[in-house]
């Protein structure tokens, strides 16, 4: 139970703390902002025009909130990938009309991206999980008779 507590630890702070040396401090919500703003717009230019898909634009938003801290994160040892995801983020915000014309005319295509993508946060909670399994988690009680 205390395994699954902590793998539930992920999803509590999608915005990790910016106190210290923290990885997520820089460049921080300067990658994480766009990135989320980018997946949200992409999900709802491919999944609203059909309205069977509008469920998944919820798999589009939590991509954007959870992955893009990963990959913020990532860009804290990577700085090259900070450009890589102002200039990804910048296409999208720029040209919307070519990503919502592709999404309504090819509904098949946006479901299998959304299910592609529900896949790889899947992959990544399993990946989460595995990483806390093979970790010990303190008991409460050990802590408290301190």
């Amino acid at each position: 139970m205390k395994k699954a507590i902590a793998t539930l630890g992920y999803f509590r702070h999608p915005f990790p703390s910016q106190e210290g040396f923290s990885a997520y401090r820089m460049p921080g919500l300067a990658v994480h902002g766009p990135l989320l703003f980018a997946a949200a717009l992409v999900g709802f230019a491919l999944c609203w025009p059909h309205p069977i898909l509008r469920p998944l634009l919820i798999v589009w938003l939590l991509a954007g909130l959870y992955l893009g801290r990963d990959i913020a994160i990532f860009c804290h040892y990577a700085p090259l990938l900070t450009l890589v995801c102002w200039v990804v983020a910048g296409l999208v915000i720029v040209r919307p009309q070519y990503i919502a014309k592709f999404g309504a005319m090819h509904g098949v295509v946006s479901a299998i991206l959304s299910l592609a993508l529900l896949g790889v946060l899947i992959a990544r909670v399993y990946v989460v999980y595995k990483q806390y399994r093979d970790t010990d988690v303190p008991e409460a009680d050990s802590a408290n008779a301190k």
